[in-house]
């Protein structure tokens, strides 16, 4: 049993090795092939993506999608083709063909019939290459569907879709077909031959010439010439040209080989029309070439190397001789006759000569006869050809022998009759007489040279006008020719004759009847010129007679007397003066008639005269008739002839009336002077006595406004104040005139910027216009160029002064400045400026009076509105006195535009000086030491305490000597002066000061204080080397006219001021937060500056804009609600001039944009929600501050 187990557990064993064995080979196996797979995995991928690569890079679009309707790939040509997004390559997750196909279709130019198409194609599975497919744009793809199948592995059943663009094929295929259809549309023959003789093309231009011009028994043979020729082509496979006839047609036939292909083509060209041109062309050649041999004169015709191409018998005789030159040229043609190359070297230069300049040359040129030595005229001209390259050129040439020889003696023969006419002419040419021959109707045969200048000169010669001097003299002329060839005698007579300029000439003129060979009688003619004969003549009896004139209508006493005093002639008014008749006091002496008083200068006189003094002036005094003394000047000349005694000429006027008048006028001068003087020295009093207390007035008040005043105090100093400017205008008013009048108004010239010189200068009215509830608007000026040359306080008096009025004679509507340039050049512009009211209007009576000093225009203006009547005056005079003009245009009850123009040199290059400082510091002068020289109370007070406010160490002398007393005590920085004071003046002390041996105390500066506006006393304290503030003044005045002449303190510790006073906070306890600054949204100072610190004032401004804006700001909510823009820009533009009044902060971007959409739109508007939020924004900030201006106290 053991036994039998034991192979039983060995055969297990067995078993169990060969299991393991088994086991080990299938687990490498397994092994193997999972390596296998790996592997295969691995290459399919690769395959994937080399198909991936391959298919994206391809020209073709590929879609390859499976049988279930997902695509397996797209590649991106076919996105690109058909615009889609992004391929999708081999081995992505699939996505459905029919989306894409879809969009494919919207790209075809029949989507429907595509979709027939691809249906079909898809039901079918067949395969189909090379279908057309063109889409909308017009490109045309070849379309092949495959079917596809094969392992699961690889890809499932499906089909493969491919586009190529075969556009540009399809166009050369479609150039192509046009081009095969040439040969057809060729009006020229053409065959193909096969080398056996077949024929294989003929175009229907060759059969058409068969049937209509080639008999049937002439096809074989024209056919055997054809097929030969094509045989010789094809052997020496080279292009054969010939010419064959084709009936009555003839051929250029030309016959291309192609040996490989064993055929050639035939292209046959009718020549017929060229063969006959020939023809023709053959027999002119022959008919020109025998009427040239035919010619007497010789031809030659040359190439452009100067060979002969043609030469007629003419020019060579000897037939063989004439063959022979065809080809040579004449270098070769001399050599060959063993002659000179003498002629050829001349023509080879004339030749290039002829070609270079493109012209026709002539010349003479000697040659040797057989019957001697002969002269020929040669010429030769150049022939082109249209491109301009020489074609040819033509030699002709003639024996000109006898004609020379015939000129030669002619020439002789016309040389003596020239020499002799030369002569003759010569002769009468030389001569200053007038020579001229005419014939019966007044045609000039001959005439000399005198008679040609003569015309020249005139406009006898070309047919003076019916009526005119000219004409008269001409008919004179023709008369006397027509008496002398009618009378056949001599005539002399006197011609007047008038030239071109109008100067007359005198003509003494003789006539002679001259007798032609013919018997014909022609009129020789000779005049003299007698002019100034006869100008003298007439001179002198126009002098003697105008001498007479002069004596015996002259008011000057005029006598004439020999160097004795005896008195050759005098004139009635001398005789008159006398008391005698002239005839009676001829041969009398002037001792006779002078008195004797005069004696001894009588004969100093009469002893001048002898030694030969040529002129004598001096006074003498004569007692007329009735005793009275006539002042006398007399201004006497020697005068010498030859032949003739000496005497003198005597002149004189009497002076009696203008000595008299020359002592009123210097009275009346003086007195005017002294008028002048004493009116100057009053207003100069006047301005001195009234702006001294008004200096007080109106200093006095602005202190008096910097205390604690009650309401009723402030309106009470505001009327004060008020009250002492219209005062001060008034006094400057009055003048400015007496300078107008005095001519001493003298105007700056410094550079200003014009625009901003007006907008300034306006500001301060706006105010006014809005108490009185009127429109006051400003269209500003619009200038590249605004920086001028002038004087700009004298144009804002002008605006102000018109705006003024304006202002006070408009009750309701509206006050308008405007502007507008009139030209420009690149050295200045020209202005008009306007002021337009609709207040009471002036009368047209009344429009130029109105401008007259104290004028206006109503009797009752003054008592009504106010007003001196000196304003307008004034303003035209400035106007006038810058070089412009003024006018008015008004209609009584409506209203008034006043209009100025103003030329003003451009500022090229200046720069504006610095504007001044807004607001003083006036802790700058702190510690400073200044003496005040003084002699009026009031005035010393005001300093003082304008001085002592700014912390300034003021010192006080009331004359002259007290000043110098205490500048002499002590050092000042500065001396304000008064100049007009008891004892002695401001400039008196200023002198005295000035020589101070102290250079400190003399260099002190000074400052007049002084009531005299006149520039005289300006520049006289200039010259004192003072410089001076004109009373009254203002507080910040003196203080920058003391800043300009001391070096101010450092003000390091002083903090400035804010301009709205705010209620002050309590102060935050210790360690408390502290709350954020609240933004300021007003300026006060523009409100300050126009209230002129009246707190009063600001007030009721303040309190104005407060009661009234709310409700602006309602209606600019509703207004952007119903989007009514219109409303909005009328609000804007109600609103603008209070914002800039009280400097509201933030709204000038607002404005801007909403106040113009108050005016009829002239473009695009911005849009609404830009205008809705702008007029939000702007009620907004208006709110604020509303608020914000609650809580100011104007101090």
């Amino acid at each position: 049993m053991a036994d039998t187990i034991a192979p039983t557990v060995e055969g297990l064993a067995a078993e169990l090795a060969q299991e393991r064995l088994l086991r080990q080979v299938a687990e490498s196996q397994v092994a193997g092939l999972r390596r296998h797979l790996t592997s295969t995995q691995r290459t399919v991928g690769r395959l994937t993506d080399s198909i991936t690569r391959l298919t994206q890079n391809l020209r073709v679009a590929v879609l390859v999608a499976h049988q279930n309707g997902t695509i397996a790939l797209l590649n991106q040509e076919f996105c690109d083709l058909f615009g889609m997004e992004e391929a999708l390559p081999l081995g992505m997750p699939d996505s459905l063909a029919e989306p894409v196909l879809e969009a494919m279709l919207a790209y075809t130019a029949r989507p429907e019939l595509f979709r027939q198409r691809l249906d079909s194609l898809r039901q079918s599975n067949q395969r189909v290459l090379g279908q057309d497919l063109e889409l909308a744009d017009g490109t045309v793809l070849e379309l092949d569907f495959v079917p596809l199948s094969g392992p699961d592995e690889l890809v499932a059943a499906g089909y493969l879709l491919s586009f190529r663009d075969v556009t540009q094929a399809r166009r050369a295929e479609q150039y192509l077909h046009s081009l095969s259809r040439i040969p057809g549309q060729d009006p020229n023959l053409i065959l193909r031959l096969h080398a056996d003789g077949r024929l294989l093309y003929s175009n229907p231009a060759a059969e058409a010439l068969r049937l209509e011009y080639l008999e049937p028994t002439q096809e074989p043979a024209l056919a055997g010439q054809l097929y030969a020729a094509a045989c010789q082509a094809l052997n020496s496979q080279k292009m054969v040209q010939l010419e064959v006839g084709f009936g009555p047609r003839c051929f250029q036939l030309a016959i291309t080989p192609f040996p490989d292909d064993q055929y050639a083509n035939l292209y046959l060209t009718d020549i017929t029309p060229l063969k006959e041109a020939e023809k023709r062309l053959a027999e002119q050649q022959e008919f020109y070439e025998t009427v040239l041999n035919q010619l007497p004169a010789d031809v030659a015709v040359f190439d452009a190397q100067h060979r002969y191409q043609f030469v007629n018998p003419a020019a060579i005789r000897n037939d063989e001789m004439r063959h022979w030159i065809i080809g040579h040229d004449d270098f070769e043609y001399a050599a060959h006759r063993g002659r000179s190359d003498q002629h050829a070297q001349r023509r080879r230069q004339l030749f290039e000569q002829l070609v270079s300049q493109r012209t026709t040359l002539a010349w003479e040129e000697h040659v040797t006869d057989p019957h001697g030595p002969r002269l020929a005229l040669r010429h030769m001209a150049p022939v082109f050809t249209p491109t301009g390259e020489l074609r040819m050129v033509i030699g002709y040439g003639i024996d000109i022998t006898d004609r020379y020889n015939a000129e030669k003696l002619l020439r002789q023969r016309e040389a003596e009759l020239q020499e002799n006419q030369a002569f003759i002419r010569a002769v009468v040419d030389t001569t200053p007489s007038i020579i001229w021959a005419t014939d019966g109707r007044a045609r000039v045969l001959f005439s000399n040279r005198t008679f040609d200048e003569l015309l020249e000169r005139s406009t006898h010669r070309q047919h003076p006008a019916p009526g005119s001097a000219a004409a008269h003299e001409v008919q004179q002329f023709v008369a006397s020719d027509e008496i002398v060839m009618r009378t056949g005698q001599e005539l002399v007579e006197e011609n007047k004759f008038t030239l071109r300029d109008g100067t007359t000439m005198w003509l003494q003129t003789v006539k002679r009847p001259l007798v032609r060979a013919d018997g014909s009688v022609n009129v020789l003619g000779v005049s003299t010129d007698i002019t100034e004969m006869k100008n003298a003549r007439q001179t002198l009896e126009k002098s003697t007679k105008q001498y007479r004139d002069l004596m015996q209508y002259s008011q000057a006493l005029i006598c004439t007397h020999d160097l004795e005093g005896r008195i050759l002639s005098l004139n009635p008014a001398a005789a008159q003066l006398v008391g005698a008749a002239p005839e009676q006091l001829v041969g009398r002496t002037l001792r006779d008639i002078l008195d004797p008083n005069f004696n001894g200068q009588l004969e100093q006189y009469l002893r001048q005269a002898h030694e030969q003094q040529q002129q004598l002036t001096g006074l003498l005094t004569l007692n007329g008739p009735d005793g009275r003394p006539h002042h006398l000047i007399y201004d006497n000349y020697r005068v010498e002839e030859p032949g003739e005694q000496p005497y003198v000429i005597a002149y004189g006027q009497e002076i009696t009336e203008r000595l008299l008048a020359e002592k009123e006028l210097i009275r009346a001068k003086d007195e005017a002077e002294n008028t002048a003087q004493a009116k100057e020295n009053f207003l100069a009093n006047m301005s001195h006595e009234i702006r001294t207390p008004i200096n007080g007035i109106l200093g006095m008040a602005g202190l008096l406004a910097k205390t604690p005043l009650s309401e009723t105090q402030q309106e009470h100093l505001q009327i004060l104040r008020s009250s002492g400017r219209h005062l001060l205008t008034v006094i400057n008013d009055v003048l400015d005139v007496a300078k107008m009048e005095a001519g001493r108004l003298e105007l700056e010239l410094v550079p200003f910027d014009v625009c901003q010189s007006v907008k300034e200068a306006v500001q301060s009215l706006a105010y006014r216009a809005e108490e009185k509830g009127l429109h006051f608007s400003v269209k500003p000026l619009d200038l590249a160029h605004p920086l001028v040359m002038g004087d700009p306080g004298r144009l804002n008096q002008i605006l102000l002064n018109l705006l003024s009025n304006a202002l006070k004679f408009t009750q309701q509507g509206s006050v308008e400045l405007g502007g507008r340039l009139l030209h420009e050049t690149d050295r200045e512009i020209g202005l008009e400026f306007c002021v337009r009211d609709t207040g009471i209007g002036i009368a047209p009576d009344k429009q130029e009076s109105i401008f007259e000093n104290f004028a206006q225009a109503y009797a009752d203006i003054s008592r009504r509105f106010g007003g001196t009547g000196l304003g307008l005056a004034i303003s035209r005079r400035l106007v006038e006195q810058l070089g412009g003009r003024m006018w008015v245009e008004s209609n009584e009850g409506e209203g008034s535009t006043f209009y100025f123009t103003l030329t003003l040199p451009k500022a090229t290059g200046l720069v504006l000086p610095p504007a001044p400082r807004a607001l003083p510091d006036y802790g700058r002068l702190r510690g400073r030491r200044v003496l005040l020289v003084e002699d009026h109370p009031v005035n010393q007070q005001l300093a003082l305490l304008l001085l002592e406010g700014w912390d300034v160490e003021a010192h006080v002398a009331s004359d002259g000597p007290q000043a110098l007393q205490q500048l002499e005590a002590r050092l000042y920085d500065v001396v304000l002066m008064d100049i007009q004071m008891p004892g002695m003046s401001g400039l008196d002390v200023t002198h005295e000061l000035r020589r101070n041996p102290d250079p400190r105390r003399a260099e002190t500066p000074v400052i007049a204080l002084t009531a005299n506006v006149m520039r005289s006393d300006n520049d006289a304290y200039r010259a004192a080397g003072l410089d001076y503030l004109s009373k009254p003044f203002e507080e910040d005045e003196l203080f920058h006219k003391l800043e300009a002449n001391l070096r101010p303190v450092p003000a390091t510790d002083l903090e400035a001021q804010p301009a709205p006073v705010l209620p002050s906070a309590a102060a935050p306890e210790p360690g408390a937060e502290l709350p954020e600054p609240v933004s300021v949204l007003f300026d006060l100072t523009r409100l300050r500056d126009t209230a002129h610190g009246s707190s009063i004032f600001m007030q009721k401004i303040i309190g104005s804009f407060r009661t009234h804006t709310p409700l602006v700001v309602s209606e600019l909510r509703e207004a952007a609600s119903a989007a009514d823009w219109s409303a909005v820009g009328t609000l804007a533009h109600k609103l603008r001039p209070s914002l800039q009044l009280l400097g509201i902060v933030g709204t000038d971007e607002a404005v801007a944009l909403l106040e113009p959409l108050s005016r009829p739109a002239t473009g695009p508007l911005p849009a609404a929600e830009t205008m809705r939020a702008a007029t939000l924004a702007l009620a907004d900030t208006l709110t604020a501050a509303v608020e914000q201006l609650g809580t100011v106290r104007v101090e």
